[in-house]
């Protein structure tokens, strides 16, 4: 059993050297030949231990000290060992595989030349496809370049040419133009007086028929100014500031009526008063003082003068109270602008507005 144990392990040790020899083969293809070799076992290696018992699994760690004692594989195989049935199956089973694998290895490694060979003839073919490529780019460019250079220098002596018949052209040209320009600047100066002398005429017209337009605009405005004017004189003429507020209207009549009435008992008052003074003189002329006479005259004719005052404000007062009637008291005389209530309450009667009393 021990020798059992032991077989397992040194075949299982190169099943772990191959693992890392694997990538190296595919590089150099000196090597691949025995790179598949150990390859294939350390493959199916990994499913023979998970068949085995646990027991075959702790061999492989006994086994590890016999990697520094194996010289070569030879001493290794020539021991004689008794193998089971099932260890020779596995054994046979084993290196089936690592034909198998072996075959495959070679296969794919033929496959791999031939892979290589082809793309480094495909590589070389299209080299040389590129070389006369360029070669023949190369000797069309030449050829380009030539007849390019030709056209060139034909177009360039064709430029000369056109170039020195423009010139003379040119000079034949500009002696013309001296020679015309010499005529059409005498033209041009007698045009441009010409010019000038219409230019002046037309501006003077036009200033002209300006300031007729702007005399004509100014009279338009100020006669818009003077109807407008005249028909707003005519609407505060015919205005009625108070025909709204009746209430108003017949406090101003109440106010009015009881004013006219303290206004003509003072008249008559005043008129008996002056009579007094008349019969007075007439005593007075009749005793012979003459002193007395001049004082009771002077009396009498103030009494008369407020008198007459009372009189004409009577007078106003029947003309505010028929304005009253009319609904068109309370209107100024001169801007026929609305007098305020205070004022018209306050002077009885009122017809003019505080503004314009200053000036009347």
């Amino acid at each position: 059993m021990p020798t059992a144990k032991k077989s397992p392990a040194k075949k299982a040790t190169p099943a772990k050297k191959p693992v890392v020899k694997k990538a190296a083969p595919a590089k150099k293809p000196v090597v691949k030949k025995a790179a598949p070799a150990k390859k294939s076992p350390a493959k199916k290696a990994a499913p023979a231990k998970k068949a085995a018992p646990a027991k075959k699994a702790v061999a492989p760690k006994k086994a590890a000290p016999a990697k520094k004692t194996s010289g070569s594989k030879k001493a290794v195989t020539t021991k004689p060992i008794a193998l089971t049935p099932a260890q020779k199956a596995r054994e046979a089973a084993r290196k089936l595989r690592e034909k198998e694998l072996a075959i495959k290895a070679a296969a794919k490694k033929r496959e791999a030349d031939a892979k290589a060979r082809e793309k480094a003839a495909a590589q070389a073919r299209a080299a040389k496809a590129a070389e006369v490529l360029a070669a023949k780019k190369a000797r069309e460019k030449a050829a380009a370049d030539k007849l390019r250079a030709k056209e060139d220098a034909k177009k360039a002596r064709e430029a000369e040419t056109l170039r020195k018949q423009k010139e003379r052209e040119a000079e034949v040209a500009r002696k013309i133009r001296e020679k015309e320009a010499i005529e059409s600047a005498k033209r041009r100066e007698i045009e441009a007086k010409q010019r000038a002398n219409e230019k002046e005429r037309l501006r003077r017209q036009k200033e002209m028929e300006r300031r007729e337009l702007e005399e004509r605009k100014r009279r338009e405005r100020e006669e818009a100014i003077r109807v407008k004017a005249e028909e707003e004189l005519a609407r505060k003429r015919s205005s009625k500031p108070y025909t709204e507020d009746q209430a108003f209207l017949d406090e101003i009549k109440a106010l009015l009526v009881a004013e006219l009435e303290i206004t003509n008992q003072q008249v008559t008052a005043l008129d008996s008063q002056a009579d007094e003074l008349l019969v007075d003189r007439e005593h007075v002329e009749f005793d012979g003082e003459s002193n007395m006479d001049f004082g009771t005259d002077f009396d009498r004719e103030q009494v008369k003068e407020h008198a007459e005052r009372l009189r004409d404000k009577s007078e106003q007062i029947t003309v505010a109270l028929q304005l009253v009637a009319e609904r068109s008291y309370g209107r100024c005389d001169n801007c026929y602008e609305r007098i305020p209530k205070d004022r018209l309450r306050f002077q009885i009667p009122a017809f003019l507005c505080t503004s314009c009393r200053v000036f009347f």
